[in-house]
């Protein structure tokens, strides 16, 4: 599969988007693993292989709440690079590695949150004055200045994931059949691990867990019918 410039530039704005749509703009869903690897497999040709990320990578972001200031990955523009990686290939192959790069770059782009907030809140003392006295022109200030170091941070992390992606699949970096497959198999088993984590979490007690059970039998039932 041939990337083009126009492509590489496509999803690096694709990326972008997904980054501020976490925080900053919209929060539309667009950040979500799912509908970033979606996009970004339309844009490549490769919708199915996005899905396919996608669908894993969200199953792992299921678990994060993004909430205040606390730490957690950024998966939108690092979706993107994973499906960078992943799209036309043998997925039983790639799928393993694909992930694997995902959360790497979801937790590196994560990382750059803090800085963000640190610029946030210079910004936000160095206008402390006119907030205090209700000056709009303080608050126009501060939310456009804010908005524009999440501008940057998000094309950064866009731009960088897509490149790593790249280079990822340039270097061809799927291991021997057996191998790679078996990755494949541990990244389908975390994935599920970390949603049954989070619904243990969710619902220890009361009708949360009853339901749970009950779903776990019927599927049980379901697929030892088939």
């Amino acid at each position: 599969m041939t990337i083009t410039l126009g492509t590489i530039a496509a999803l690096v704005l694709w990326g972008t988007l997904a980054g501020l749509d976490l925080v900053s703009l919209l929060q539309g869903l667009f950040s979500r693993p799912l509908v970033a690897g979606a996009g970004a497999g339309w844009l490549l040709g490769d919708t199915e292989a996005g899905l396919r990320i996608g669908m894993i990578l969200e199953l792992f972001a299921l678990d994060v709440v993004p909430v205040g200031s606390s730490r957690y990955p950024d998966f939108g523009a690092a979706t993107v690079g994973a499906v960078v990686f992943g799209a036309a290939t043998d997925w039983s192959l790639s799928l393993g590695v694909a992930t694997v790069l995902g959360l790497g770059l979801a937790m590196a782009a994560g990382a750059t949150m803090p800085l963000t907030r640190r610029l946030n809140a210079r910004v936000v003392r160095a206008h402390g004055p006119g907030l205090a006295a209700g000056d709009a022109a303080a608050v126009t200030a501060v939310h456009l200045q804010c908005l524009g170091f999440d501008l940057i941070r998000s094309v950064t992390v866009g731009a960088a994931a897509v490149l790593v992606g790249l280079a990822a699949r340039w270097l061809g970096l799927v291991p021997e059949p057996p191998l790679a497959r078996d990755l494949t198999v541990v990244a389908l088993g975390g994935a599920a691990w970390s949603v049954a984590h989070g619904a243990m979490s969710s619902g220890r007690s009361g009708a949360r867990w009853r339901y749970a059970m009950a779903g776990l039998v019927a599927g049980v039932l379901l697929a030892a019918g088939r």
